[in-house]
């Protein structure tokens, strides 16, 4: 039975084959980045077919004005059967008085299809771009 629950620490081991299988190596080829990016995440959701992660979805910010879905994974065998939308349901609805929800993700008509159907819009609706900053040296 597939259940979606709220995890205050959820260990690296628990979770690194989520990453792995959809190849995010950013995270895959720093295990630690992931262990600390785990710890001081706002909340994390896990998707959980009996005892097994099968997906998750992880944010971070103030939890008052600003939120980011910094992760959303669900493993590809169980894509396509509504777990990342109910993953994402379970944590907008506890953050619900928030006034922004953020998330950068691929510009695929199939990710974009997906947030829409969640509600979350475009930047360039609120004549706005999105900005990014990356320590390339690393």
């Amino acid at each position: 039975m597939m259940t979606i629950r709220r995890q205050e620490i959820v260990k690296l081991e628990d979770v690194l084959h989520l990453y792995q299988a959809v190849g995010w190596t950013n995270y895959t080829h720093q295990p630690q980045m992931l262990k600390k990016a785990l710890s001081h995440s706002l909340a994390i959701y896990l998707a959980l077919d009996g005892d097994a992660v099968v997906g998750l979805v992880r944010l971070v910010g103030d939890g008052f004005s600003s939120i980011f879905v910094q992760d959303l994974i669900v493993l590809p065998s169980y894509q396509r059967q509504e777990i990342g939308s109910n993953l994402m349901k379970e944590a907008l609805g506890d953050f619900k008085d928030a006034y922004q929800v953020q998330l950068v993700t691929d510009q695929t008509e199939k990710t974009l299809g997906f947030y829409r159907s969640l509600g979350f819009e475009t930047l360039s609706t609120y004549d706005c771009t999105g900005m990014i900053w990356v320590d390339r040296k690393r």
